[in-house]
């Protein structure tokens, strides 16, 4: 367990200095704001667990990899067990991202706020079912 999450966190340094240069803003992969209490997580885009499955290396790379705050990644696993098809549309959208291999484009900006905003209502409406 050590070993992953050294790891992961490697991977991650490594994913801010491509991804983040000086003059970009701070914001994970799902428009959420990094900060002290929403800290960068790594996010397997193929799970580890089908990639084990498959025979293939399970470990952190930056292709396989969405840059994540810890609540974004939270939300995205709750949107995975609740609506697949979004939950799919966020990881193509990632793997669109690591093929630009730097800050996300304006257009990849507003494909992000869109399906953030489709997250939240999905959660919002959730959680009434609940109540």
């Amino acid at each position: 367990m050590r070993r992953t999450i050294k790891l992961n966190n490697e991977i991650l340094k490594q994913m801010k200095i491509i991804y983040y240069q000086k003059n970009c803003q701070y914001i994970d992969w799902m428009g959420f704001r990094i900060t002290q209490e929403n800290k960068p997580s790594y996010h397997h885009i193929k799970k580890a667990e089908t990639l084990r499955k498959e025979n293939k290396n399970d470990d952190a790379t930056i292709e396989n990899g969405a840059y994540l705050g810890k609540k974004s990644h939270e939300l995205l696993h709750r949107i995975e067990v609740i609506d697949k098809d979004l939950y799919n549309a966020w990881n193509h959208l990632f793997l669109l991202i690591n093929k630009q291999k730097k800050y996300p484009s304006d257009d990849i900006w507003n494909l992000i706020y869109d399906l953030k905003e489709k997250s939240i209502m999905l959660i919002e409406d959730d959680n009434k079912k609940i109540l």
